[in-house]
């Protein structure tokens, strides 16, 4: 199968101070020599960010050759709030939106909806459609959502989102191929016909992953628990690691005739650069993801 064709987006979000924000276009630049679909950026727990992700597009859209798209959250927000965002970013040539529920910025606490805003990711999708020509991209979810009761009320979430007017979902990340695969059996199955593109992560901190993995419903399996055991004092090998499993996930999707990737960065690119070198260019050693890992880090 053709590396040539070969897809990436990735997500990013709003550099959180001066140095920050250096780092990242110097690393965004390399991104972008794999010409992504797009790059998006995301809103915030509790929509605690909207100001900066709206300035971080419009900088992004401004600065960068790539396609941008912004996340919209329905927390804390009202209808107009979420739609002068929106529109203002179709005055500017962004008509590309990630459209979510959102999560509070409080962990555990049940989300309620704005009472003069969306309902719900579909209810947003709907607005939307109706103030603009946007491309509305929203999630989907492997394992099933944290708060859905199980995959069929779940999945029928996602088909009302798809039916709203969705254009794309995205994924939650995942680690095995067989865990996609089933998710997409379900949506086909429910009559969604949309592209789904697999999110995936790379892994710079196994242990920041397991936890985050806990709250969000995704299953780490044991045997990437025992890869990284084996090398968490070896930061060379570590990398290796990592990219390994990433690259892998990814060859075993586009056995499937899967294409189109979706990478969540936590705006610490080396890893993504270096899978995404990986899967163009053919497999690595050891040394050679090393001398890799610090050409891309100079």
């Amino acid at each position: 199968m053709s590396k040539n064709n070969l897809q990436f987006s990735f997500e990013f979000f709003p550099p959180k101070n001066k140095n920050a924000e250096e780092s990242f276009w110097k690393n965004f630049k390399k991104l972008e020599t794999f010409n992504p679909n797009f790059v998006s950026v995301t809103f915030g727990a509790g929509g605690g960010e909207k100001n900066k992700t709206d300035g971080f597009v419009r900088k992004l859209n401004e600065k960068s050759r790539t396609l941008v798209a912004g996340h919209l959250t329905c927390v804390g927000m009202t209808k107009d709030e979420i739609n002068n965002i929106a529109e203002g970013w179709l005055n500017i040539g962004v008509n590309k939106i990630v459209a979510l529920r959102g999560d509070t910025r409080e962990p555990g606490k049940k989300y309620q909806p704005h009472p003069n805003g969306y309902k719900n990711a579909a209810d947003m999708t709907k607005g939307l459609k109706q103030i603009g020509n946007f491309e509305i991209i929203v999630a989907g979810y492997p394992e099933k959502h944290p708060d859905s009761p199980n995959f069929e009320v779940d999945i029928k979430n996602l088909k009302q989102k798809v039916d709203e007017g969705a254009d794309k979902i995205i994924t939650q990340y995942f680690f095995e191929k067989d865990v996609f695969l089933r998710f997409r059996d379900r949506a086909l199955s429910a009559g969604i016909k949309i592209p789904i593109i697999p999110g995936i992560i790379p892994i710079d901190d196994y242990e920041r992953i397991s936890k985050f993995s806990k709250n969000c419903g995704t299953t780490v399996p044991a045997w990437i628990k025992k890869e990284f055991e084996s090398c968490k004092h070896i930061p060379e090998y570590y990398n290796f690691v990592s990219t390994k499993i990433t690259s892998n996930l990814v060859n075993d999707l586009r056995s499937e005739d899967i294409q189109e990737f979706h990478f969540y960065t936590l705006n610490k690119c080396n890893l993504s650069l270096i899978a995404c070198t990986r899967l163009m260019q053919g497999d690595y050693s050891l040394k050679e993801i090393k001398e890799v890992y610090e050409s891309q880090i100079k």
